[in-house]
């Protein structure tokens, strides 16, 4: 009953800490793509579906943060209202309460496993897909005759003297793309999207026109008349990006790379049992602190692990680090910090409680 009553005190605000975050990272993400879907790269649907994608992505740190600041205000409230006091004065011993937050712990890190093993990689797979069909795409339902477009960060314009938006058609097509020093001019009679089954995405294809591949300084290295001409982007050609790799698959490579992509994706569960257990000694506040009194010591503690831990994953990845702890360096940090303010003596855990 004890169990049920001290897990559901931390589960409330837990579950409101990270419907604050979603809502605050999907209206984050509007804005970003926004911009993105003005410059009729994305349409609504794919606007909705890219800020889904993200949301699920980031719920691999959402979630054990949520459950982070939801036990410290959980158990800051039992001890503002000193009912905390009253359980242990009453005989309830405090590694009692340990436990009950040990096992909800265990069970968020078990589903934030799922996420970063499983549901993450397919997350970040829908979402490459539907960017590169939004950036292969012409867009030809937002386009306006006799406009210059940017595509692909302004590396492709494209420009059309008539747009057919019933037949999904343009005539009198000129398109300049960059790739490094080279520029890539063509132009066609007319121009159209054709389904690429091997991409799985709507690819521009041109018919009738010249093309031409110069330098920087002018000079002309090829020059050929075509009858049809598909525009690949690099990105539908590229290999799987690894944050897209399946974890199993993610395992078979031995470049530092995807190593330090497989250890962020493992530490993950770690991680969030070790903050679960270190809002245990940060919720504890007297009655005139009130639940709040440890959030900003709270959250410096957490942004300095959170960006510790990106910049260890980016020092592994460049060579910097070796691969091995690599990226588990952080954790174990981690758990030696849990280990003083909740195992050692002098921060012992009735104390602390």
């Amino acid at each position: 009953m004890l169990d049920r009553y001290l897990i559901r005190e931390v589960l409330k605000p837990s579950i409101l800490v990270c419907v604050l975050f979603i809502v605050l990272f999907a209206g984050y993400s509007w804005i970003v793509f926004l911009a993105q879907a003005v410059d009729a790269l994305l349409s609504t649907s794919m606007l909705l579906k890219l800020i889904v994608l993200k949301v699920a992505i980031a719920l691999e740190v959402l979630l054990p943060v949520s459950l982070y600041f939801g036990i410290i205000l959980g158990l800051g409230r039992l001890y503002a209202d000193s009912e905390m006091k009253a359980l242990l004065a009453s005989g309830v011993s405090p590694y009692r309460v340990m436990g009950s937050i040990f096992l909800l712990s265990v069970c968020v890190a078990i589903l934030v496993a799922v996420f970063s093993l499983y549901l993450r990689p397919l997350a970040y797979q829908e979402s490459y897909r539907v960017k590169a069909q939004a950036e292969a795409g012409l867009g030809i339902s937002h386009l306006e005759p006799g406009h210059f477009y940017d595509r692909r960060g302004g590396s492709l314009v494209l420009f059309a003297e008539e747009v057919n938006q019933q037949h999904r058609e343009l005539k009198r097509v000129f398109v300049q793309s960059e790739h490094g020093d080279k520029l890539r001019i063509i132009s066609a009679q007319k121009a159209g999207e054709q389904f690429h089954p091997k991409s799985g995405i709507a690819i521009p294809v041109l018919f009738d026109g010249f093309e031409y591949k110069l330098t920087r300084n002018g000079s002309i290295t090829h020059m050929s008349h075509f009858e049809k001409l598909f525009i690949f982007p690099e990105e539908a050609i590229q290999d799987y990006k690894r944050k897209a790799v399946p974890t199993l698959e993610l395992a078979s490579f031995e470049t530092k790379q995807y190593i330090a992509e497989l250890q962020w994706r493992f530490s993950t569960p770690f991680s969030t049992i070790l903050l679960g257990l270190l809002g245990i000694p940060l919720s504890r506040s007297s009655p005139r602190g009130g639940k709040y009194a440890k959030i900003f010591t709270a959250t410096v503690l957490f942004a300095v692990y959170y960006f510790l831990g990106l910049m260890v994953k980016n020092l592994v990845e460049q060579g910097t680090l070796s691969i091995y702890p690599g990226l588990w360096w952080v954790v174990i940090g981690l758990g030696l910090l849990v280990s003083v303010f909740v195992f050692i003596s002098k921060f012992s855990t009735r104390q602390l409680l």
